[in-house]
């Protein structure tokens, strides 16, 4: 089956940072046993545009999450809860920089 795009969603903030979150439909496999490929970053403002917090499970890594630069493996039982966690990380974020994050998906 090839990857079909189901969500795609990137988000601006005020001081330049952003959020996209993107969500596709792949057969299922060794690699993605639940026939879900998922992308979520939160990308610092320019020049350096550096990924602060990431969640994905590409080829080879399976699910990881990217924070400070640094890779670790994560577990949850759903997709949905690394969203939810990733939403949170992101929320904090902002508000040390005194934005508020934008309604949920």
């Amino acid at each position: 089956m090839r990857a079909r795009l189901i969500f795609k969603k990137k988000e601006l903030y005020p001081d330049g940072s952003l959020t996209e979150i993107r969500i596709w439909q792949v057969g299922k496999s060794k690699t993605f046993p639940l026939g879900i490929k998922y992308a979520f970053y939160f990308i610092g403002p320019g020049p350096s545009r550096e990924i602060l917090v990431g969640y994905d499970n590409h080829h080879g890594k399976g699910d990881h999450r990217h924070f400070q630069g640094v890779e670790s493996p994560v577990t949850a039982s759903s997709v949905s809860e690394l969203l939810q966690r990733f939403r949170r990380e992101v929320s904090e974020h902002l508000q040390k920089q005194g934005i508020k994050m934008k309604e949920e998906v």
